[in-house]
């Protein structure tokens, strides 16, 4: 399975929200990384078909998804970045009523909900309304509407936001659990929701792909950018006037300062450090 983004544009009035965006994806686990207003939403609803493209195709396997109708409905899946519920529907009910939206039969849609609320720990929710779930719930509830149909492609836009850091771990864990032998494109400007579970990176600001890579690939490139100074407190506002500064932590020596800097920073202790996804993401949209 293959799908093409050839050229995408997209303006709302004069704002360009995507500039002729190209990539292909295959199966595995891709993450689209930027900053809030990149066009990481419009990237994703032209992708599930919501919103009208101006310029560019979107092809899967060399058809357009535009002429492929129904059929490109029931290989893909869309969890949507706001949570979207009829708040006196039971949990049960609400996956029962997608289901039906997306042409299941009633008994392998109720098979399929069983299975999904058990996946994401929910069986003791089943008669519960989901206005009353927690957002750490709803959001698990999201993600399990859009795998009712067992999509081949997977769409998911910012799919930890408003939760706990336990719950993030365990989304995103399940998310990379599911990718195997399908797309998944999950959108966020949560570095760390796709450092450690993305196949491949996708860098979008400004309506435009910056850069893309794996993981390893984006992170070798800042390497060798990336310091330790180690300065008094009182430093501290000169040294963030002058560079990039990524974490700062305070020890017994004094101050620590992790950098982000073209050259070697002068006229300060300084030793190089690790680089992570982190520092690729503040040296692209911070420099």
């Amino acid at each position: 399975m293959e799908l093409v983004i050839r050229n995408i544009k997209k303006d709302y009035g004069k704002v360009h929200a995507l500039s002729g965006i190209s990539i292909t994806f295959t199966p595995g686990l891709y993450g689209l990384l930027g900053p809030n207003g990149a066009g990481k939403s419009t990237l994703i609803n032209l992708i599930t078909d919501n919103i009208a493209r101006q310029e560019g195709e979107i092809l899967l396997d060399g058809k357009d998804i535009k002429t492929l109708g129904r059929n490109y409905r029931t290989v893909i899946g869309y969890m949507p970045q706001t949570q979207g519920f009829y708040n006196d529907f039971s949990v049960y009910a609400f996956l029962m009523y997608i289901s039906r939206l997306k042409g299941l039969e009633k008994s392998k849609a109720k098979k399929r909900s069983l299975e999904l609320m058990e996946a994401f720990n929910l069986q003791d929710k089943k008669r519960t309304r989901t206005g009353s779930l927690s957002g750490g719930m709803k959001q698990r509830l999201m993600l399990a509407q859009a795998l009712l149909n067992d999509p081949e492609i997977l769409v998911l836009d910012e799919p930890t936001a408003g939760v706990d850091p336990q719950e993030r771990i365990r989304i995103r864990n399940y998310i990379s659990m599911i990718s195997e032998g399908r797309i998944v494109i999950l959108a966020t400007h949560i570095v760390s929701d796709v450092e450690a579970v993305a196949n491949e990176i996708c860098l979008i600001g400004n309506g435009k792909i910056i850069k893309n890579g794996t993981p390893g690939q984006l992170i070798q490139d800042v390497s060798e950018k990336v310091y330790d100074i180690s300065a008094d407190y009182g430093k501290l506002s000169e040294i963030q006037e002058k560079y990039i500064v990524s974490n700062i932590n305070n020890r017994e020596d004094g101050v620590h300062i992790k950098i982000i800097a073209g050259t070697a920073p002068e006229g300060y202790n300084y030793c190089r450090c690790t680089a992570n996804l982190e520092d690729v993401y503040l040296n692209t949209f911070n420099s």
